[in-house]
Formats: structure tokens, C-alpha cells, sequence
């Protein structure tokens, strides 16, 4: 059986792991994010030699990353938090520096990978994945592929415009995060808030951050209703730390069937599902990137 070095290039870590070509992860670890390229190159290399050492055969390494991955050239486009890793080819350095074939998705992209190969998304073709956290961002699937669009931009929901009560226009990412709701309270008491202090003060009888949390999902069942009627995909599928509440589906659910007795025409009701894997869902991603890149699964 095939094992493969994954990587997940984030903006404060380097995680690893090897993995089997059936997304079964071991050896996992975690390296501090380094300063240049050199330091990142040189976890990779000691990881693999610490595989390698083990009696481990390698076939190639898949690499999940931030920013705008050119999947043909390598290339890692645009700006991110990580400026070093911008502006050269990971496919032409990992061969040199490894010694293995190399393949490198967009981490967004590649955590819906890990849920169309290995997750809830097994039997479905079609499929948008919303990441909501500091921003909305998210992958498009289509004929169990990742749309990237002509200049990358596919899946970046969170570039949808939305009107607020006042009359301003802001884009999803703004009123539909989990930033945007310790931004508005914030705004309104003075303090420094997080998102776990919100829920749990919700919880505790707190009718503001309550009406900030119910804003929130509203606002996001706007973007669930555009994406659902611009696709049609069969599935909507979300991950981010704040997809992990029990109640995240039915409460967007409730404010999207709020919305939809508003319209005078007819709608689709969206499936929606959170996702399957965390921590891991970027490596596995990677693996299935790389496994589909090569021919290896469909």
C-alpha cells in the first residue's frame, strides 16, 4: 500500500503526517510556523527522514496551503500571512529538496477534498463547502472537482454582497463570521468579547449577545440561500470551529425558512451538513489532491 508525507502549511504551523492511500494518518506532529523558506524546507526534510527512518516507503508528497495555489505550476499566487512561500514553483522545490513528486492544493479547497473522498460527501458530485471563521471562505465541487474559476476566486463566498437595515452594503465575510459578532458586541458595550464568551452568556439569559448570535445566522442564511439557487449543489456542506455546535444546521435552517416565507416565488431547501473532520481535514485533502491529480481515485 502506498504512503504519501502530507503537509498543511497554516498561518501559525506546520502540521504532518503520513498517510496510506485509504486517508488512514499517523505520525502526526505539529512544527512552529518558521521565519523563511529554509526553516519550513527543513521540518519537511527532517519529518521525512524521521519517516524514512522507520522503514517507511514514500510515493510522493501532497501539501495543503493558505493563499492562491496554482494546482498545475506549483505556484502559490496573491499574499497571505506567510509571505515567503509565495512565487515559486512547491511542485519543482519539494522534487529538488525531497527527492518525491510533489502536488499542493488550497487548503479551503482541500477540506472539501477530505469530506468528497473520505467524509460525508462520498456519494455526491456536486457540493459547496463554507469555512466560517474570521472570514467566509469555501470551495465549489463540481463532477467531484474543485471549480477554481478562471482567476481562482472560486468558492470565495464570502465575497458576497449583503444589504444591512441601515442601507450599507458588506460582504458576507463581514456580517456572517464568527469575528463579525465580537466585532458588533464590541461595538455596542465597550469590551473585548470572543465567540465562546458570546455563546455562553446566550446561554446564560444575555438578550444582546442572544440577538447578536440570532443576526448572525440570518445573515448567513442569506448566503446559504444565494449559493443554494447559483449552484444547485446537492449538498452544502460547513466547517470552521463554530460548525462544531450541535445546533449550527438547525439554526440556520430556521433562519433560512424565515427568509423563504418572506419571498413571493418559489425556493430550494439546501441539505446542509457540517463537516466530518477537523484538525485533520486539510491533510487528508491533500492526500486526495494528490491521489486524484495522479489518476489514483476519482
Amino acid at each position: 500500500m502506498d504512503t504519501y508525507l502530507c503537509f498543511d502549511i497554516g498561518g501559525s504551523s506546520l502540521k504532518c503526517a503520513a498517510a496510506d492511500e485509504e486517508g488512514r494518518l499517523f505520525h502526526t506532529r505539529s512544527y512552529p510556523m518558521s521565519a523563511d523558506i529554509e526553516g519550513l524546507l527543513a521540518y519537511m526534510k527532517a519529518y521525512k527522514k524521521d519517516i524514512t527512518m522507520q522503514g517507511v516507503d514514500l510515493s510522493g508528497v501532497a501539501i495543503s496551503s493558505c493563499g492562491a495555489v496554482n494546482c498545475d505550476s506549483g505556484v502559490i499566487g496573491g499574499s497571505s500571512a506567510i509571505p515567503f512561500i509565495h512565487g515559486f514553483s512547491w511542485k519543482e522545490r519539494i522534487q529538488r529538496e525531497l527527492g518525491l513528486c510533489c502536488e499542493i492544493e488550497n487548503d479551503a479547497n482541500c477540506a472539501a477534498l477530505s469530506e468528497l473522498f473520505y467524509g460525508k460527501a462520498k456519494n455526491i458530485q456536486d457540493m459547496a463547502f463554507l469555512v466560517i471563521g474570521t472570514g467566509v471562505g469555501g470551495a465549489i465541487v463540481r463532477n467531484r472537482n474543485i471549480c477554481h474559476g478562471a482567476h481562482r476566486y472560486g468558492g470565495e463566498f464570502g465575497m458576497m454582497l449583503v444589504k444591512q437595515p441601515d442601507g450599507s452594503v458588506q460582504n458576507l465575510s463581514l456580517c456572517a463570521s464568527t469575528s463579525s459578532m465580537v466585532r458588533k458586541m464590541e461595538a455596542l458595550t465597550g469590551e473585548e468579547w470572543n465567540g465562546v464568551r458570546i455563546f455562553e452568556e446566550a446561554q446564560q439569559g444575555n438578550e444582546l449577545c442572544s440577538k447578536v448570535i440570532q443576526t448572525f445566522y440570518e445573515e448567513l442564511a442569506f448566503g446559504v440561500f444565494n449559493v443554494q439557487h447559483m449552484l444547485d449543489p446537492e449538498m452544502i456542506l460547513f466547517g470552521g470551529a463554530i460548525s462544531a455546535r450541535r445546533d449550527f444546521t438547525q439554526r440556520i435552517m430556521e433562519a433560512y425558512e424565515k427568509l423563504h416565507k418572506g419571498l413571493d416565488f418559489a425556493t430550494l431547501t439546501p441539505r446542509l451538513e457540517c463537516c466530518t473532520y477537523r484538525q485533520d481535514a486539510n491533510l487528508l485533502g491533500a492526500l486526495a489532491h494528490y491521489r486524484q491529480r495522479k489518476g489514483l481515485a476519482e
